[in-house]
């Protein structure tokens, strides 16, 4: 079928090949990004709430220790 083409369509038909290829290149790369994203915001958003917290807490004692 392809043999039948002329130069025009063949052209065309490299093109949409070429596109879908990188299209899909792009989606196994990307495709859980949003996923991943969310993810790592999450994880660091509660890291650094913990970290407040246990630092808050520490300050907080440190002071009231020192009040008494």
């Amino acid at each position: 079928m392809a043999d039948a083409l002329t130069k025009s369509q063949s052209e065309i038909d490299r093109v949409l090949f070429d596109a879908t290829e990188q299209q899909r290149t792009f989606d196994t790369n990307y495709g859980d990004a949003m996923y991943t994203l969310r993810r790592k915001i999450v994880h660091e958003v509660t890291v650094a709430t913990t970290a407040g917290l246990v630092l808050g807490g520490l300050v907080g004692a440190i002071a009231g220790m020192r009040r008494r």
